[in-house]
């Protein structure tokens, strides 16, 4: 009779994964993510409303909870535990720069500088839009059908949001990317689109079809959204907006394993914007973004239990439980 041998053994992994999406907080929901259905997604097509961080360094997480002893009797002695506070804190840097990473390093709002109009005010964090374009019907979250004679090119980065009119609260589609209590006395057409996550870049353009190398956070444009293009982006220190993550952070075992950090929500611990500096030579220095998060409850419906993070183990095929 042959016997299968059941496998065990650490988990071995080259490199940790990171998958960031913005938070919506009008409604204060975090994208979902179910590991037993989504948890053995392909690394290269993550799931809807996810973008790719790439390989992140150096993650620490250092839990801030307090259990505190129930004493009871003559002598005293513990009788049970319970918990006085839950908290995590959440470090690491990130390989490259992104919008993504710049916005988590900030630990505030992050604008959309638009390609300038070579005239108007100058301001540190960018002036008025050179372009803004309608898009056409049958434009999806991948592929914007882009109007006749169209200025948008392969390479270029791309924002696509409303027009602001006055709204007030949470700006931005595809999640939150500021917050505005009042209207402003000088109303700037542009400014949902300045904060917006709802960005792309160009891959390749088809006659009036513009192709996105990954999905727009905010899926198919609605037909109020525009267009316009990019220069880059910029985190401003000293904003009061705190952005929302929820994260997701993977590590594949080289024997087929997988280990699943999920953190709903995220937030900067606070701070000024953070970078890690190392030497790789006399006269040349590498830059890298860094950030420190603080971790936040959601209520889990199995039990409405609060929750900070999720920490799953899918085994691989045939490893002993």
């Amino acid at each position: 009779m042959t016997q299968l041998a059941l496998a065990t053994g650490s988990l071995i992994a080259s490199s940790v994964r990171a998958w960031f999406a913005p938070v919506d907080r009008t409604s204060d929901l975090p994208v979902p993510f179910n590991p037993a259905s989504m948890g053995r997604f392909n690394l290269h097509t993550p799931p809807a409303g996810w973008w790719s961080a790439g390989c992140i360094l150096d993650l620490k997480r250092t839990a801030v909870s307090a259990v505190t002893p129930v004493w009871s009797g003559a002598p005293a002695a513990v009788k049970t535990q319970v918990s006085a506070t839950v908290g995590e804190e959440v470090e690491f840097t990130l390989v490259g720069w992104t919008r993504v990473g710049l916005s988590l390093s900030s630990g505030t709002e992050v604008l959309n500088l638009f390609q300038p109009t070579g005239s108007g005010v100058t301001t540190p964090s960018g002036g008025a839009a050179a372009l803004v374009e309608s898009l056409l019907p049958g434009s999806t979250a991948t592929v914007l059908q882009l109007q006749v004679g169209s200025a948008v090119q392969v390479g270029d980065l791309v924002v696509v949001d409303v027009d602001y009119t006055g709204q007030t609260g949470f700006l931005g589609s595809g999640g939150s990317g500021t917050f505005v209590p009042s209207v402003p006395a000088s109303l700037d057409l542009h400014m949902v689109r300045r904060f917006s996550c709802n960005v792309g870049l160009v891959l390749s353009i088809n006659g009036t079809a513009a192709t996105l190398a990954v999905p727009l956070p905010a899926g198919a444009p609605a037909s109020a959204m525009r267009l316009s293009r990019l220069s880059g982006f910029t985190g401003r220190t000293g904003g009061a907006f705190l952005p929302e993550w929820s994260a997701l952070f993977v590590l594949d075992g080289v024997q087929g394993d997988r280990l699943l950090l999920h953190y709903p929500r995220l937030q900067p611990a606070g701070g000024a914007s953070r970078e890690v500096i190392d030497m790789l030579a006399p006269g040349v220095e590498r830059w890298r973004p860094s950030t420190r998060l603080r971790a936040l409850p959601v209520t889990d419906a199995n039990g409405d239990t609060p929750a900070l993070c999720f920490r799953t183990y899918l085994p691989a095929a045939m490893r002993q439980v």
